[in-house]
C-alpha cells in the first residue's frame, strides 16, 4: 500500500492550484478537476485540513461519492492523516447516506429503523407481483417492462398522486399510478425499501419535516461531492433538500468531460445547475499528472468535438515527466472481433507476461470482453470481468448470508426459506421450511431458533457450524462473533470447502473485504440491522487477485488507472454505438460515446493500445470516427 505522508507534508507537496483548493475554507466551490488531476489529494488534504484547524469543533464533515470503494479509500486516506477526528465524517455514497437518514429519522414517513433493501431484480419482481394480487391490479404489461417506468417516476421524485403529468395515454397513466401506489405501500408494510426508493423516502423525509434538514445541516458543517456530474435529477434534489438555500459550504468536485451515466439520468447541464444555485466560486484543475502526453492530446482533440462542456474550460495539460522516445500509444487492426480478440490476448502475453496484472482491457461491452476473456485463459492467463454482484455465489457464503438475515428479521418466511434451502446444501440435511415455520408459529415465533431445534447434521464441520450459529445468534445474538467463527471453520481443511464447493474462494475474499470496510463505516458497534443494509447496497464482487488481468467495461473503468491499458472495439457501431450514431452526429447521446471514450483512454498511466476490426457480428464496420478525432486515422 501507497504510504500517506501527513497532513502538512501532503499540502507542501500538492501543485499551487492544488493548494488553492485545498485551502478553501467556507462557501461554495466547483473544482474542475480533469482525470488524473490529483482530486482526491485535494479532498483528503482539505478535510485532515478543517479538523485540524478546529480539533475540538463539535460538527462534522459529510464526504459523498458514488462507488463504495471510492468512500472507503477516502476513509481511509483520512483516517491516516487525523486519526482522532475521522469519526467526525461521513465518508459514503448518496445512497449510503440517505440510508443512515432513514435509519435516524425515518420512522416520521414510516421508515422504521430496520429496514430492509430489496436489491435484486428477483426479489423486486416478486414484491411487485405480491402487491399487484394485493391491490388486485392488472398492468396487462410484462412487470419487467413495469419497473423502468416506476423508477424513472421515483427518479423524477414523481409520487404516485402527482405522475399522471408522465404519460401521455391517461388509462395507462391510472394504472401505473395505482400500481406505484400499491407497490410502495406493500414495501411500507414490509418495512423494506428497494434501491430507487432509498433516496425518494429520504428526500420526503428532507423536504416534508425541514427541521430535521435542519438539524443535518448544523451537524455536518462541510460537504464534499465527489463526481458531482454524475448525479441524477433524484440526487441532486436531495442535496437541495438537505442544503435548503442558506446552507453554502458545499465543495464540488466535478468534470463534465466525463459524464457517462446519462441513461441513469446524469447530465453536463448540471454543473450549470449547481452554479446557478448556490452561485460558486470556480476552480480548475486541467493538469494530468496520469496519462502520457501523447494521450493528452488526444483527449483534448477527442472532447472538443462536444458542444455540452463547461464555457471556457481550459483543455488538459499534460504534467507526467516521461522516458524519452518511449512508445506510449499504438493501433491495431484485425479482420473480425473473433481475431481481434485473440490478437489483444496474443499481443499482451508476448509484451506484458510477466506484469499481467499491471494491464487492463476496456471495451463498450461485456461481449467482447467475453471473447478476451476466453482469448487468454487458451494461453494460460487468468483474466477477471469487472461486474457488479448481487448475491453471494457459493452456498457456504448464500448460508452465512442467510443466517444473518434470518437473525435480523427472525419472522421473515421468505429469507428462511432461503436460507433452509442452502442449509440442507451446505450441512447434508434435508429440512422442510413449512414444518419449521408451523413449529415456530405454534411457540415462540422465532423461526431461527425453530431450526436450529430440529437441525442435526452428520459431519463433524456441519455439526460445529449449528453450534456457532445457536450460541452466537441464537442465545448471545453477537453476530460479528458468529461471523468470525464460522469464516474461520469455512477456512479449515477438514471443510475442504475451496475445493467442494464453486465459487467459494472468491466469495471468500469478497466477504473479508466487505466485512472490514463495512465496519470502517459504520463503526464495529454499530447493529446488525445496519451492517445489513451496508450489505445489500455493495457488490459481492470479489476483489481482482493480483496478476489477473481485469476486464472492464468503460463504466466499470470509471475511477481507475493502470499501467497499460487496451481500448478495443473502436469501430462504428460499437463506440461509438449504433443507437448514438442513429440520434445523430450532434446528439447528447454521440457527444456521451465520445466521452466514454475519453474516459477510457485515460485510465492509463505508461501505454495506450487501441484496437479495431473491420468485421463485428460478420457485418462490415467502419473504423470509429473517434480515431480520427484524436489524431490516430
Amino acid at each position: 500500500m501507497t504510504e500517506i505522508p501527513d497532513q502538512n507534508q501532503l499540502l507542501h507537496s500538492l501543485t499551487d492550484v492544488q493548494q488553492q483548493a485545498a485551502q478553501w475554507d467556507e462557501g461554495a466551490m466547483m473544482l474542475l478537476a480533469g482525470p488524473g488531476s490529483g482530486k482526491t489529494r485535494v479532498l483528503t488534504s482539505r478535510i485532515a485540513r478543517l479538523f485540524n484547524a478546529d480539533p475540538a469543533g463539535k460538527w462534522r464533515i459529510l464526504a459523498l461519492t458514488f462507488t463504495t470503494r471510492a468512500a472507503d479509500e477516502m476513509r481511509h486516506r483520512v483516517e491516516q492523516l487525523v486519526p482522532d477526528s475521522v469519526d467526525r465524517m461521513f465518508a459514503g455514497t448518496f445512497h449510503s447516506f440517505a440510508c443512515e437518514v432513514l435509519r435516524q429519522s425515518g420512522s416520521h414517513i414510516g421508515v422504521q429503523t430496520d429496514f430492509k433493501i430489496y436489491s435484486s431484480p428477483e426479489d423486486r419482481l416478486l414484491l411487485l407481483s405480491k402487491a399487484l394480487e394485493r391491490a388486485n391490479i392488472d398492468l396487462d404489461e410484462p412487470l419487467e417492462r413495469v419497473f423502468p417506468i416506476l423508477d424513472g417516476l421515483r427518479d423524477r421524485l414523481a409520487s404516485p398522486d402527482n405522475c399522471l403529468r408522465f404519460f401521455s395515454d391517461e388509462d395507462r397513466g391510472m394504472r401505473f399510478a395505482a400500481a406505484y401506489e400499491a407497490y410502495m405501500q406493500h414495501l411500507q408494510a414490509e418495512n423494506a425499501l428497494d434501491f430507487p426508493a432509498i433516496i425518494y423516502m429520504a428526500y420526503r423525509l428532507f423536504t416534508e419535516f425541514p427541521a430535521i434538514a435542519g438539524r443535518y445541516r448544523r451537524t455536518y458543517r462541510f460537504t464534499s461531492l465527489d463526481e458531482f456530474q454524475d448525479t441524477n435529477q433524484a440526487q441532486y434534489a436531495f442535496v437541495r433538500s438537505f442544503t435548503g438555500d442558506e446552507y453554502k459550504n458545499l465543495f464540488i468536485v466535478a468534470d463534465d468531460d466525463q459524464v457517462i451515466y446519462q441513461w441513469n439520468g446524469a447530465s453536463p447541464q448540471r454543473l450549470q445547475q449547481f452554479v446557478a444555485d448556490y452561485d460558486p466560486a470556480v476552480l480548475q484543475m486541467p493538469t494530468n499528472f496520469r496519462c502520457p502526453r501523447d494521450v493528452v492530446m488526444m483527449a483534448n482533440g477527442l472532447v472538443s468535438h462536444n458542444l455540452l462542456r463547461t464555457p471556457g474550460k481550459n483543455p488538459l495539460e499534460a504534467g507526467k515527466i516521461e522516458t524519452p522516445d518511449a512508445e506510449t500509444v499504438r493501433i491495431l487492426q484485425f479482420d473480425s472481433e473473433d481475431t481481434e480478440a485473440a490478437g489483444i490476448a496474443a499481443d499482451l502475453s508476448a509484451r506484458h507476461q510477466h506484469d499481467p496484472g499491471e494491464v487492463a482491457i476496456i471495451a463498450r461491452t461485456k461481449k467482447l470482453l467475453t471473447k478476451v476473456q476466453g482469448e487468454l485463459a487458451s494461453l494460460g492467463i487468468a483474466a477477471q470481468i469487472a461486474q457488479r454482484r448481487d448475491s453471494f455465489a457459493s452456498v457456504p457464503y448464500q448460508w452465512l448470508n442467510g443466517s444473518l438475515q434470518v437473525a435480523n428479521r427472525r419472522a421473515d418466511a421468505r429469507e428462511f426459506e432461503a436460507f433452509v434451502e442452502s442449509g440442507n446444501v451446505l450441512l447434508g440435511m434435508a429440512l422442510d421450511a413449512e414444518e419449521l415455520i408451523a413449529i415456530a408459529l405454534s411457540g415462540h415465533g422465532d423461526f431461527l431458533r425453530a431450526w436450529v431445534s430440529e437441525a442435526h447434521p452428520v459431519d463433524a464441520p456441519a455439526i460445529k457450524a449449528v453450534e456457532i450459529l445457536r450460541v452466537e445468534l441464537v442465545e448471545r445474538n453477537d453476530f460479528r462473533k458468529f461471523v468470525r467463527n464460522l469464516t474461520d471453520l469455512f477456512a479449515q481443511a477438514e471443510w475442504a470447502l475451496e475445493e467442494t464447493q464453486p465459487s467459494f474462494e472468491e466469495d471468500q475474499r469478497a466477504w473479508k473485504e466487505l466485512f472490514s470496510d463495512i465496519s470502517g463505516q459504520v463503526g464495529r458497534q454499530a447493529p446488525l440491522d445496519t451492517f445489513l443494509q451496508e450489505l445489500e447496497l455493495r457488490s459481492k464482487e470479489p476483489p481482482i487477485k493480483d496478476g489477473v488481468v481485469p476486464l472492464l467495461t468503460i463504466h466499470g473503468s470509471k475511477g481507475n488507472e493502470f499501467t497499460h491499458v487496451y481500448l478495443i472495439g473502436l469501430a462504428e457501431d460499437v463506440l461509438p454505438s449504433f443507437q448514438s450514431k442513429k440520434a445523430g452526429d450532434r446528439s447528447p447521446q454521440m457527444e456521451e460515446e465520445r466521452r466514454n471514450c475519453f474516459v477510457a483512454i485515460t485510465r492509463c498511466m505508461s501505454t495506450l493500445t487501441l484496437s479495431y476490426a473491420a468485421r463485428y457480428n460478420g457485418w462490415p464496420k467502419a473504423p470509429s470516427r473517434f480515431l480520427q478525432e484524436m489524431g490516430m486515422a
